[in-house]
C-alpha cells in the first residue's frame, strides 16, 4: 500500500490545482471589492461587550486516610465577547492553581500548581484569527483540537479554504521522581500548520501540512528513570476531501502520511521521500514513515440510511496535533437504520470486521468481528430502548519463539434495557420513573484463571422523580444493584438513595439535600458507604448567581477482620457567577 500512496497523492494534488482556477479566485476579489468589504461595518452598535466570569473554590480534608485530592483548588474563568460595530472579538480565560505536596528523601513541602490559559479570535465576514491559547480542527488525522499558544487564521472567501498557525504546543517540564505521583520528562515543542482547500461544507478537498519538533530541554531534570525521553520531530501532510454525489450519498476520505523521529539529534540520511522534502524534516535513522487512511460512504434517504467505513491506522502512526490514536487497527464496517410506524420504532445495526498486526512484526495478532444493534421505541409518555453488541476476537500469540503458537477466542457481550414512563397530572405535578439493567459478559478459552479475561458484570438501577408544577418542589429515590466477577471473584453492590429540593425564594434561592447508601461484599471487600450532599444554589440578581455545596462521605468496614481502614472526607464548593 505504502509505494502507491505517493502517486496517488500526487494524483489528487493535480486533480485539486485543476479544480481552483485563476479566475475562480479572481472573480471572488472582484465581487468583494465591488461589494465593498466594509460597506456596512457600522450599521451596528458602535461598541457592545457581553460574557461571564466564574470563581470556583474546593477544599477537601480526609481523615483515615491520606488525602485522594488536593487539598485545596481554586479555578477563575471568564468569556467575552467585545463587538465593535460588526467585528466580534470573543476572548475566553481560564486559571487554576491546586495545593499539592511532595516529597524529597528528607522532607515533604507543599507547593501551589497553576494553569492558565487565555485567548481571543477576532472574525468579521470570511476573515478569523487567533491569538493566546487556542486550538484549531484541521482533520482527525493530522491536527484534531490540540491546543497551542501562538497566533492562527481561517481565511474563507467565497470556497476558498485557507487556514494557519504557529505555537508552542508544550512547554518545557522536567522530570521530577520525588513527587507522590512522578511526572514524565517533556521539553519546549512548537508546531506549525497549513491548510489549502476549495469548496463548501459538502463538497470539499483540503490539503493539509503540520510539522513539530521538541527544542533541546531549557532546565536539567532532577532526577532520570531508565526510560529515556527523546526529541521529538514530526510532520504529517494529508489530503481530507468530501462530496455529494446525487444529492444523497456521502461520500468521505482522509489520507494522511506521517513521518516520525523519534529522535530529532539522531544523524540525518540522504534519502529523499516525496511525501516529506528534506527542507522540511530531514530523515533520520530513527525516522519511521506511517500512513492512516479513514473513508466512509453514506446514502441518506428519509428515514433510511446505509452506510460503509474503512478505517486502516498502521502501527506507530504519530501526530504531535492530536492527543490519542486507536493505531495498528484496521476496521472494515457497515451500518443500516430506518424507521417503523411513522418514525416511532428506530432500528439501527452495524456490523464489521477488526484485525491488528499490519505489518507483522509482533508476536501477538487478533481478528475480531464486531455487530451491534439498537431499538429505540417512542409512543406518547412512554420510551423504550434496547442495544446489543457482539465482539469475537481470535488472538494468535506465542508463549516462545520456539514453541507452537497459542489461539484464544474472546467473546465480549453486551446488552442494555431501559425504559422511562412520565406521567403530567391535571395540576401539572410532573413524575417520571426511569429503569435501566445492562448486561457486560467477556468469555474466553484460556483454562488457567489467572491470566483468563473471563469477567461478567450486571448492572441495575430504578428512578423516580416527583416535581411540582413550577420546580417549587422535587423529590427522588433510587435503588441500585450492581454485580462484578473476574476471575472467580464475585463482588455485590446494593445501593438506595433518595433527595429532596425545595425553592425558599422562587426563582431566587433553592435548598437541596441528597442521601446515598451503598453497601459492598465480596472477596477481602466488605464495607459500607454512606454519602450526603447538601447544596444551595442563590440567584442574587441578574448578574450574579452563587452555588454553596458540602459533601460528606463515611465508608466503614463490617468486618473487624478486614484490612481495609474506615475513613470520613468532607468536600466544600464555592461557586460564584458574574454575568454582563
Amino acid at each position: 500500500m505504502a509505494k502507491h500512496i505517493p502517486v496517488f497523492l500526487l494524483c489528487l494534488l493535480y486533480s485539486f490545482g485543476t479544480v481552483i482556477q485563476a479566475q475562480d479566485v479572481e472573480s471572488i476579489l472582484n465581487k468583494d471589492r465591488r461589494k465593498g468589504f466594509f460597506e456596512d461595518f457600522t450599521k451596528a452598535d458602535p461598541f457592545k461587550v457581553s460574557g461571564n466570569f466564574g470563581l470556583n473554590l474546593r477544599s477537601y480534608n480526609a481523615t483515615g486516610i491520606e488525602n485522594r485530592q488536593a487539598p485545596f483548588i481554586w479555578f477563575l474563568s471568564g468569556q467575552a465577547n467585545v463587538k465593535i460595530y460588526k467585528l466580534n472579538i470573543p476572548i475566553s480565560a481560564l486559571a487554576t492553581a491546586q495545593s499539592l505536596t511532595y516529597a524529597h528523601p528528607f522532607h515533604r513541602q507543599s507547593y501551589e500548581n497553576r494553569f492558565t490559559r487565555i485567548g481571543a479570535s477576532p472574525y468579521y465576514k470570511w476573515i478569523k484569527l487567533h491569538f493566546g491559547h487556542r486550538n484549531m480542527n484541521f482533520s482527525p488525522l493530522t491536527v484534531a483540537n490540540h491546543t497551542y499558544l501562538g497566533a492562527g487564521f481561517e481565511l474563507n472567501p467565497g470556497k476558498i479554504r485557507l487556514a494557519g498557525f504557529y505555537g508552542r504546543m508544550a512547554r518545557t517540564e522536567p522530570q521530577d521522581l520525588s513527587l507522590l505521583q512522578p511526572n514524565l520528562l517533556v521539553f519546549d515543542r512548537t508546531g506549525w500548520g497549513m491548510k489549502v482547500g476549495y469548496g463548501n461544507a459538502n463538497h470539499f478537498l483540503d490539503l493539509i501540512v503540520f510539522k513539530a519538533k521538541d527544542a533541546p530541554g531549557k532546565t536539567i531534570p532532577t532526577n532520570l528513570d531508565s526510560v529515556k525521553i527523546f526529541q521529538a520531530e514530526n510532520m504529517v501532510t494529508a489530503l481530507n476531501g468530501q462530496t455529494m454525489l446525487f444529492k444523497k450519498i456521502k461520500l468521505s476520505m482522509e489520507l494522511a502520511s506521517s513521518a516520525f523521529s523519534k529522535n530529532a539529534q539522531d544523524p540525518s540520511l540522504t534519502e529523499k521521500n516525496f511525501v516529506h522534502p528534506s527542507f522540511l524534516m530531514q530523515k533520520r535513522t530513527s525516522t519511521t514513515y506511517r500512513y492512516a487512511l479513514n473513508a466512509g460512504l453514506q446514502y441518506q434517504i428519509s428515514a433510511f440510511s446505509l452506510g460503509a467505513n474503512y478505517r486502516r491506522i498502521e502501527p506507530d502512526y504519530r501526530s504531535l496535533g492530536a492527543y490519542f490514536f486507536n493505531d495498528d487497527l484496521d476496521n472494515l464496517t457497515g451500518n443500516a437504520g430506518f424507521g417503523l410506524f411513522k418514525n416511532k420504532v428506530r432500528i439501527n445495526g452495524s456490523a464489521g470486521i477488526q484485525r491488528n498486526n499490519l505489518r507483522g512484526t509482533k508476536a501477538t495478532q487478533f481478528s475480531r468481528t464486531i455487530g451491534s444493534l439498537d431499538i429505540n421505541y417512542l409512543i406518547k409518555s412512554f420510551t423504550f430502548g434496547f442495544n446489543y453488541s457482539n465482539y469475537t476476537s481470535k488472538i494468535d500469540y506465542v508463549l516462545n519463539l520456539n514453541q507452537d503458537s497459542l489461539n484464544a477466542v474472546i467473546v465480549t457481550r453486551q446488552a442494555a434495557l431501559n425504559g422511562g414512563y412520565t406521567k403530567v397530572t391535571a395540576n401539572k405535578n410532573r413524575h417520571v420513573i426511569n429503569a435501566n439493567l445492562s448486561m457486560d459478559d467477556v468469555t474466553d478459552d484460556v483454562q488457567e484463571v489467572d491470566i483468563s479475561a473471563a469477567s461478567k458484570m450486571l448492572n441495575s438501577a430504578l428512578n423516580y422523580v416527583f416535581s411540582t408544577k413550577e420546580d417549587t418542589w422535587k423529590i427522588s429515590g433510587r435503588v441500585n444493584y450492581n454485580q462484578n466477577e473476574l476471575s472467580q471473584i464475585l463482588v455485590h453492590r446494593y445501593g438506595l438513595g433518595g433527595g429532596v429540593q425545595r425553592e425558599i425564594i422562587p426563582k431566587k434561592w433553592s435548598l437541596g439535600f441528597d442521601i446515598n447508601y451503598f453497601n459492598s461484599r465480596g472477596e477481602n471487600i466488605d464495607n459500607q458507604t454512606i454519602n450526603m450532599r447538601v447544596n444551595s444554589p442563590i440567584t442574587i440578581s441578574k448578574h450574579h448567581r452563587l452555588d454553596i455545596g458540602l459533601l460528606l462521605l463515611n465508608r466503614a468496614k463490617s468486618n473487624t477482620n478486614s484490612a481495609a481502614r474506615n475513613f470520613n472526607e468532607v468536600t466544600g464548593t464555592v461557586n460564584y457567577v458574574f454575568s454582563f
